[in-house]
Order: structure tokens, then C-alpha cells, then sequence
């Protein structure tokens, strides 16, 4: 229970972070997309279940920010912790560059799903210029932000499974025989 609380205070301060301080550290208008970064991380370091759960709340909160189509982020955030949980236990969790590689292909289908339900639908088909001038930088960026939050999120991750290891009485000595 102190997890899940601990997640949806922690979504909450990222989203105070994408709609405050994204602002004034934008970059000709690119704003990076800070939301997208919890449900990849904690899907990697946590399983499916929980990136899905982080998934829908980060999408709600990214949702009621923009003015798009309100589930749409939350339902690509949604998959985008569960594709991530699928890396859960096969890789070691101090492997930075699978969660960023991660956000990368995540907000790069997000801006590209955004790019058809907004502008290819209303008969806009400049399809190039809006990857080059608008999702990628914005990917690219969200990605130099996953790098810089990555280690507090684990950090944070490590501190979250010990509480719950002490709760239900686990022995930490697991060492070799």
C-alpha cells in the first residue's frame, strides 16, 4: 500500500514537473515528456503489473495537461509499462540504456499516434516535417531527461522493495553457500 502511495505522489510530482518546469526549460517549444518516463521505468525494474498501474495514472494526469483526446495517453502509457515489464528480470536493473531505448521508441510512438489522430486525419500529410521538427526533438530530449532521472528512480525503486521485503519478514541473507 505504501508503494502504491508512494507512486501516486511520485506521478504527481512529475506531472507538477511537466506542466511548471517543463515550461521554462523548453527548447523552442519542445517540451520534454517527463510522464513517459515512470511507467517505462518502473515497468523495467518492476514487472508489467506495475507499469501498467503506473501506465494509467501518469496517462490520466498527461491527459487532463494536454487537450488531446482524454484516455489516449493513458491508454499508449498503458502499454508502453507493459512492453516495458516484459524486460522485467532479463536484464540487470543498472542497464540504463534498455529503459532509455525504451522512452525513446515509447514517446516516439506516442508523438507519431498523436501526429495521426491530431494532423493526418485532418488532412495534413507532411508527415516528415512533423517527425523532424517536432517528435523527435521531443524524444530526444525526453530521453536526455531519462538519463539524468534514472538513478533517482531506481534509487527510489531499491528503497520502495526493501520497506516491502521488511514487511512480509524476508531474510536478506541470500548470499552463496
Amino acid at each position: 500500500m505504501k508503494r502504491k502511495i508512494t507512486e501516486l505522489v511520485l506521478i504527481l510530482v512529475f506531472y507538477l514537473l511537466q506542466v511548471s518546469v517543463g515550461r521554462v526549460i523548453a527548447i523552442g517549444g519542445i517540451v520534454p515528456n517527463f510522464l513517459i518516463i515512470l511507467p517505462v521505468v518502473f515497468g523495467f525494474l518492476n514487472g508489467r503489473n506495475e507499469g501498467m498501474f503506473v501506465g494509467f495514472f501518469s496517462g490520466v494526469m498527461y491527459d487532463l495537461y494536454s487537450t488531446n483526446l482524454f484516455g489516449f495517453s493513458a491508454l499508449v502509457f498503458v502499454y508502453a509499462g507493459f512492453i516495458a515489464g516484459f524486460f522485467y528480470e532479463k536484464y540487470e536493473k543498472y542497464e540504463i540504456l534498455i529503459p532509455v531505448a525504451m522512452v525513446f521508441v515509447s514517446d516516439f510512438i506516442y508523438g507519431f499516434l498523436g501526429y495521426i489522430g491530431n494532423f493526418l486525419l485532418h488532412n495534413r500529410l507532411n508527415a516528415g516535417f512533423f517527425i523532424s521538427r517536432i517528435i523527435m526533438p521531443e524524444v530526444v530530449y525526453t530521453c536526455i531527461c531519462t538519463f539524468i532521472l534514472y538513478k533517482g528512480l531506481e534509487y527510489l525503486n531499491d528503497k520502495l522493495n526493501i520497506v516491502n521485503k521488511k514487511k512480509r519478514g524476508v531474510n536478506y541473507d541470500e548470499g552463496n553457500i
